[in-house]
């Protein structure tokens, strides 16, 4: 089983990122557990290693995604980050804590599952390692 954090304070967003991880995992016959997380400075205040991918909006009230990646990586290195962005620009920045990608807003189905492809063979990399 695979979980899976979605970090996103746009609900309309966040509940299609929730449709497509679903969508995808149906598709593939992997079992997932989702939450899903309102704002970063929600899954960085009390974080413990545990989630296998974070998707993380950028632009968010309270923390943005790379303040709650920075408190997540000083805890967990081996999380997998995703950023989910409407503004290309900060993609670059996203390296700069160990972010795999990101994803463009408004997120198309086919986008997502590619990102979403591509994490899931992170993890298996990590594991045959």
């Amino acid at each position: 089983m695979f979980k899976i954090a979605i970090v996103e304070d746009q609900e309309e967003t966040r509940e299609s990122l929730n449709r497509f991880v679903r969508q995808y995992a149906q598709e593939q016959g992997l079992q997932v557990e989702i939450s899903l997380i309102t704002d970063g400075a929600e899954i960085a205040e009390h974080y413990t290693p545990g989630f296998d991918i974070i998707f993380m909006d950028v632009e968010m009230p309270r923390l943005d995604g790379f303040g709650a990646a920075e408190a997540i990586r000083a805890v967990d290195a081996d999380v997998v980050l995703v950023f989910v962005t409407n503004m290309a620009q900060y993609a670059i920045r996203g390296y700069s804590v160990g972010a795999l990608d990101y994803v463009l807003k408004p997120v198309p189905y086919f986008a997502f599952s590619q990102q979403l492809q591509k994490a899931l063979g992170q993890l298996e990399k990590r594991e045959r390692h």
